[in-house]
């Protein structure tokens, strides 16, 4: 049996750069199964869409993410764009591993590490926004660009608390916005403060904003934040935080295969982490269209 060619495209800066020291065991850990990695560092040089021009046709097997969910939506982006369709490995190393925490991919480095090489495979639907892919959810509001905002030397050291410490600093801003929610059987049109769709069921780190989400299932779950009263935000996070938020009055959720986003004022999106597009937005599922590699 021949050797096998694995594409690492790694973050050396995502969570605490942790990875990057650790490149040299995952190289050992593939070539003692007979399998080549060449590995590619994400900088700014890099065009990630040009390099997988080239992975259709240079005899890869597999391609493994290093990296928080800002490396996969990236990687994820790539493979889709020009059409490459080889198992995906997950080593997560980001603030959030959103993605990691769906399939059960445990935060210890050797067991992370194990999967990525002989871990089975399974198929995940992506969500297309605009035409651009996502894999855990796109958000629209006034507070949902807080990853963005976040300084990475802070979500290095804080990790996720940098993250809710920045959505706190941006609640003065917090207002409802007529919004236009356009599903297949119903329209909704209502003061919003956000809108999340989810393809899995975190974002954020939090692991059950749709509890209730499969991956696999060629739907997405709608979640409308309708207009909260600035008193009720601490209880509704709450919920939130602890997964106990399905009834509440502020928060209604849908299954669905598409939905269109409008609204007359403009809307920050957020597209796993990334910053979005301009509204009118048009979301729809690509079905099972990534293998990935997860825990046997």
């Amino acid at each position: 049996m021949g050797i096998e060619k694995v594409l690492l495209v790694y973050n050396p800066k995502a969570g605490n750069g942790i990875f990057a020291g650790n490149l040299d065991k995952v190289i050992a850990a593939f070539q003692r199964k007979r399998k080549l990695v060449v590995p590619v560092r994400i900088d700014q040089g890099i065009k990630l869409g040009q390099l997988f021009k080239e992975v259709g046709d240079s005899g890869f097997t597999k391609v493994v993410a290093a990296g928080g969910d800002g490396t996969v939506h990236a990687v994820v982006g790539a493979m889709i764009k020009n059409g490459v369709d080889i198992p995906l490995a997950l080593l997560p190393a980001g603030t959030a591993n959103d993605l990691a925490h769906y399939f059960g991919i445990p935060t210890t480095f050797k067991q992370m590490l194990d999967i990525a090489v002989s871990g089975k495979q399974v198929r995940m639907d992506v969500g297309m926004a605009n035409g651009r892919p996502f894999v855990n959810v796109l958000a629209a509001g006034v507070m949902v660009d807080a990853s963005q905002k976040t300084d990475p030397i802070a979500k290095n050291t804080l990790g996720l608390a940098a993250y809710y410490i920045k959505a706190l600093s941006e609640l003065p801003k917090l207002h409802p916005i007529p919004v236009k929610v356009t599903l297949p059987d119903e329209v909704v049109e209502a003061e919003m403060n956000a809108i999340l769709i989810l393809n899995g069921r975190g974002a954020g780190g939090l692991k059950s904003v749709a509890p209730h989400s499969v991956i696999d299932d060629g739907l997405l779950e709608v979640l409308l934040v309708h207009n909260v009263p600035f008193v009720n935000w601490g209880t509704l996070a709450l919920s939130i935080l602890t997964g106990q938020h399905e009834n509440s009055e502020f928060l209604s959720f849908y299954s669905t295969p598409s939905i269109r986003i409008e609204a007359e004022e403009d809307l920050v999106t957020d597209l796993d982490g990334e910053a979005g597009m301009p509204l009118p937005v048009d979301v729809s599922v690509l079905h099972k269209r990534i293998e990935i590699c997860v825990p046997r």
